[in-house]
């Protein structure tokens, strides 16, 4: 599918515009004041038995324009450039892809982060046997739980008559055209998803004590994909006949295609034993940048409460308790940087032809947008990667685990008399984009932050920050909750990944459960 390697670079680019940091002059907070000092000592010992541990998983998938070959987006960017279909990108690199010169060399493969023998080195994502290795390994070093970066493509008809399509999901019940072969009405499917069938099918299999808890982490952010919804019905679609005519993107089909969506989680995943669940009982939906979401619902004259109402009122039909939003989010502090803020609204250019483009507008700050979390129906927020605090860029993992502590400092405060919102602290294990190009992708063919691709952590540096974190989870108790959020498990891309390598071996792994005594 077209849209495949673009949304990687859609969540890194994101990243990206929440990490470059700006603030307002009413709101400017010390940054001496913001760096938090936890009294804990990297030596002293902490109680981290009740902590929940939760990691990201990314998926990979296929960059091959020919169906007779799987490329994966990982395996072969580490391994070639010529074959990395992120570098040769011209929507984020410029025309001539990623340019390699004299200042700015290639500096790969980045064959230290094979997976290890026993995943099959350069893995097919899959293969059961490595799933069922990943479920193990996950288990037996304390990690009670994986959030999978969930993608959902709004914009895909397709017919329940015809084989190939016959058993992608779609809600019983729900209107299809028999005469078009089952066209459904409600476009939408998983994108992505293989991967994570593989994961729960083996996890099934699996004795109910050796299961792993697994939750979605819903990625509603790529431009590309909003575009590409925007067009159904557009002249140009409905003149290569990709589209029949009545089928156009309006509020109330925007609006079915939520809906289904939800039901999707209901029939497929909240039914599961192993899906992670609150203390009460309502499964738990992880959001990653909600901004990308609300700007678009804005379009349509809608807020995200009403998404995630609707959500809970489809949830609580269906007999459930409801269900528990936690945003993951990250953003701009600086004012100087605000135009890389978190929009709330997303305008066309052309009311009347929206799928010609339009603008992101009414950004905020990351301290202007996360007390409005709340009143969106979110219970918690946590974070996927933090590259900066105010003005601290992350160019070493002791900067990064710098400028965590501000945020955990930060956040933690803020919430510390509200019981009713969470903050699960956030932990990451570093920062290398060099396989994908680098931080961040411009259209000159160069990175424009290269100096972040150095945030490199050891078995011994990201145990302190694990044992900081946990401090901080249980100075604040109360209101944050008892869940360390460690991304992550495998963006290999991002350089930011724990399982097993040849380079790291179980390095990651043994300090989790070094701290977590699991």
């Amino acid at each position: 599918m077209k849209s495949l390697l673009q949304t990687l670079f859609s969540c890194s680019l994101a990243l990206f515009f929440c990490a470059c940091g700006n603030e307002k002059s009413s709101t400017i907070i010390s940054q001496k004041a913001g760096f938090g000092h936890f009294d804990l000592n990297p030596s002293q010992e902490v109680l981290a038995g009740e902590e929940l541990v939760g990691v990201y998983f990314m998926p990979s998938w296929n960059t091959s324009p020919d169906p007779n070959v799987d490329r994966y987006s990982f395996w072969s960017c580490i391994q070639d450039p010529k074959n990395c279909a992120s570098l040769q990108n011209p929507g984020i690199w410029g025309p001539k892809g990623r340019i390699y010169n004299a200042r700015y060399p290639y500096e790969g493969p980045y064959l230290d982060r094979k997976p290890i023998k026993e995943l099959k080195g350069f893995y097919k994502r899959t293969d059961p046997e490595v799933a069922r290795k990943q479920l193990q390994y996950m288990k037996e070093y304390g990690i009670d739980f994986f959030a999978y970066d969930w993608f959902f493509g709004r914009n895909y008809y397709y017919h329940l008559y015809f084989g190939p399509q016959s058993k992608i999901y779609y809600p019983e019940g729900w209107k299809i055209d028999p005469n078009r072969d089952g066209r459904v009405a409600v476009p939408g499917l998983i994108e992505w998803g293989d991967q994570l069938e593989v994961l729960l099918a083996e996890n099934a299999k699996l004795p109910k004590e050796k299961q792993m808890k697994w939750a979605v982490n819903w990625c509603d952010d790529s431009h590309e994909r909003w575009m590409a919804w925007l067009k159904i019905g557009s002249p140009d679609e409905l003149a290569r006949k990709a589209n029949y005519e009545g089928e156009k993107p309006d509020r109330e089909l925007y609006l079915q295609v939520h809906d289904k969506i939800t039901q999707l989680w209901i029939d497929q995943y909240f039914s599961r034993g192993d899906y992670l669940r609150s203390e009460d009982g309502r499964p738990v939906v992880y959001f990653y940048f909600p901004q990308d979401a609300e700007s678009r619902a804005a379009f349509y004259g809608l807020i995200l409460k009403d998404l995630l109402d609707r959500s809970q009122a489809i949830a609580k039909k269906a007999k459930l308790p409801g269900i528990k939003f936690i945003a993951v989010t990250a953003g701009p502090m600086l004012e100087r940087e605000r135009a890389y803020g978190l929009p709330t609204q997303w305008k066309a250019k052309n009311p009347n032809r929206p799928w010609e483009g339009g603008e992101y507008q009414k950004k905020m700050l990351l301290q202007e947008y996360v007390p409005r979390l709340k009143s969106m129906g979110f219970e918690g927020m946590t974070a996927y990667v933090y590259h900066n605090f105010l003005e601290k860029d992350n160019r070493s993992y002791a900067d990064m685990r710098e400028t965590y502590r501000g945020h955990w400092n930060m956040w933690s405060e803020k919430f510390k008399s509200d019981p009713n919102f969470e903050y699960q602290v956030p932990v990451a294990m570093g920062w290398d984009m060099r396989p994908a190009g680098g931080t961040w992708p411009q259209q000159t063919g160069f990175p424009s932050e290269p100096y972040k691709d150095r945030v490199h952590s050891t078995k011994s540096t990201f145990r302190d920050k694990l044992k900081e974190a946990v401090a901080v989870s249980q100075k604040y108790r109360a209101s944050n909750g008892k869940t360390i959020m460690i991304c992550c498990w495998n963006e290999y891309l991002e350089g930011n990944y724990i399982e097993p390598t040849e380079g790291h071996g179980f390095d990651y792994l043994e300090a989790i459960q070094e701290v977590f005594e699991k």
